[in-house]
């Protein structure tokens, strides 16, 4: 029972403390370079901050809408319950995304449903 405690040393908090400082510098002096936000989100997710995790990526989603990672992300992050709508609003800021389109139909639970999202899909990326 204690081998499964996560324990954290001084030196793990103080690494976290200094790379959310530098992330925080990176999102702030370039708020539209994704892989910025993205690290920000992972680093807290890490960090076992899954809110935090979350609140990051959605402020790169408005920063970066036009980027298929950050909504992957987004995606990968958000409760079951949200990653629909997630990539919904990817899909909906770019809806040529093969990537955005195949993770909607993943996410769809029955066969349905998922050969409806790619039809739909289809509809924007007729040469896919």
């Amino acid at each position: 029972v204690l081998n499964s405690m996560n324990i954290t040393s001084d030196a793990e908090i103080s690494d976290f403390k200094k790379a959310r400082l530098l992330l925080k510098s990176i999102t702030q002096t370039n708020p539209k370079h994704p892989p910025g936000w993205i690290a920000a989100a992972r680093l807290e997710e890490l960090a076992g901050r899954l809110k935090v995790a979350r609140q990051f990526i959605h402020k790169g989603c408005e920063e970066c809408p036009k980027n298929e990672d950050v909504w992957l992300e987004a995606c990968r992050l958000a409760n079951p319950n949200e990653a629909k709508a997630v990539i919904a609003r990817g899909v909906k800021s770019i809806p040529t995304s093969v990537k955005l389109w195949m993770q909607a139909s993943k996410l769809e639970n029955n066969d349905m449903n998922r050969s409806r999202v790619l039809r739909k899909g289809l509809e924007h990326i007729p040469d896919s």
